[in-house]
């Protein structure tokens, strides 16, 4: 699997440069960020368990609030019944009581769960249903392997390469590197649109004479009787 530091070695290899591998790392990160963005990455989903008088859970970190598709509430403690929760804005002006059942986002790290939670809720299994946000390239860690699929991995090279080209000001190679990019980011957005595969059941196309049916034995007609007991 391609490391950061691999990744690196190709874009000096490839257009030579003298910008710190700091800021390198920081052109692959932000355009592998854009491309989490762009195609959606789902995640498994998160599990809360519900607490008395606590209305507050932290999301995981990979969490993107923007990308929060569902999030469901248990019925009852261990029912394993499951009730959609409605999003409602903090910032919203929408009339809403003490006892409304709904969720929001507070400082895009917690998810705030309405009603507050009673002594009787203890234990309510919550599961929010998310699009997940890559983790984070560093320069100091350039053992990483970056979350993008391996074989797209191209693409950090390309988008970093197209912002070195850009700051230098070489216009004609970075509407090169643009061009290879957006080819291959369009080749992965396909591919990865594209849903699984239905593989159907086998069929019996066996020729038959009418009013013949298959059975362990070979074919015969329907209801007949034989010596052994079929």
């Amino acid at each position: 699997m391609p490391t950061l530091q691999k990744l690196l070695n190709s874009v000096d290899a490839t257009y030579r440069n003298s910008y710190a591998v700091s800021q390198k790392v920081e052109w692959m990160d932000t355009t592998q960020k854009q491309i989490f963005q762009t195609v959606r990455h789902e995640a498994l989903p998160y599990s809360i368990s519900l607490s008395a008088n606590f209305a507050y859970y932290p999301l995981p970190p990979d969490c993107d609030p923007m990308g929060i598709k569902q999030v469901v509430m248990e019925t009852k403690a261990g029912r394993e019944r499951y009730d959609d929760l409605k999003f409602v804005s903090i910032e919203s002006n929408e009339d809403v009581g003490e006892s409304s059942r709904f969720y929001s986002i507070a400082s895009n790290q917690n998810i705030f769960i309405n009603p507050l939670p009673k002594l009787e809720d203890e234990g309510r299994k919550v599961f929010v249903y998310y699009n997940r946000r890559p983790a984070e390239l560093t320069a100091s860690q350039l053992d990483r392997i970056p979350d993008l699929e391996e074989d797209f991995q191209e693409l950090l090279v390309l988008g970093c390469l197209e912002r070195i080209a850009r700051a230098r000001g070489e216009y004609d190679d970075k509407n090169t590197f643009a061009a290879d990019y957006l080819a291959l980011l369009r080749d992965y957005k396909s591919l990865y649109r594209t849903p699984y595969p239905e593989y159907t059941k086998p069929q019996d196309k066996l020729p038959r004479r009418r009013g013949h049916v298959a059975t362990k034995y070979g074919y015969g007609r329907r209801n007949a009787v034989y010596p052994w007991g079929e």
